[in-house]
């Protein structure tokens, strides 16, 4: 899973950033399809534990400022104190599946010392270092969004959206791309965040994460999938 990038990456040498951004964590208690999947045992740690270690190493490097964990579980805030992470405690209610999805953004991306946050799910546990520092990098004050290009057949309803039936392209041929939006990294700005109320803004960079970091776990066959790479 380690990948060859520039140099400069990976060593302390004064990278000067232009953002002071914190990355946020956020867990919850009340997972749904993994129980505790936060927490629970992945290979040697946890998801959390493992994120926090990732995050450590961009911080004592220069590219982020600060790391907190955002949550209403008691467990991950006993592994926040372990690692010496800052954490907020998220009220009940935004912790919940009832709260609209645009709160829960704006409680742990604005919740934060600095104007630029990022936020880091414990759920993509494949993103490295290097991308983290690559996607900070790129970061230029417009909201950046985690994405992953779909390369396949799409159809809606009766008629293909990016091949010509009956013809059949290579799948590298396709006529347009499409990409999926992958939650695992998102760095914007509270203004940005607050003026359109949504993470996605007019002005959003779209990132490519690396197909082989882009899994999100969401049911234990994912989960399973993911411990097997810290396994091998």
């Amino acid at each position: 899973m380690t990948k060859v990038i520039s140099s400069q990456l990976g060593k302390n040498t004064g990278v000067i950033m232009n953002y002071e951004i914190t990355a946020v964590i956020p867990t919850r208690a009340g997972s749904e399809r993994v129980k505790s999947k936060n927490t629970r045992p992945f290979a040697e740690k946890s998801l959390l534990e493992y994120k926090i270690l990732t995050l450590q190493k961009l911080k004592d490097n220069g590219f982020i400022s600060d790391i907190v964990v955002n949550s209403d579980c008691e467990d991950s805030k006993k592994i926040s104190k372990k690692y010496g992470v800052d954490f907020i405690q998220r009220d009940d209610y935004l912790a919940s599946s009832d709260a609209p999805i645009v709160d829960y953004w704006k409680e742990v991306l604005t919740n934060v010392k600095t104007e630029h946050s990022m936020l880091c799910q414990c759920t993509s546990p494949l993103i490295s270092y290097e991308t983290y520092a690559d996607s900070i990098q790129k970061y230029n004050g417009s909201s950046l969004l985690g994405t992953e290009l779909i390369k396949d057949y799409l159809w809606e309803n009766d008629k293909p959206l990016n091949y010509d039936w009956p013809n059949h392209p290579k799948s590298q041929d396709l006529s347009r791309n499409f990409w999926k939006i992958n939650f695992g990294i998102v760095i914007i700005s509270k203004d940005e965040l607050t003026l359109f109320n949504n993470i996605k803004t007019p002005n959003t960079q779209l990132y490519p994460v690396p197909s082989e970091e882009s899994l999100d776990i969401d049911n234990m066959v994912e989960f399973d999938l993911a411990e097997s790479y810290y396994e091998d």
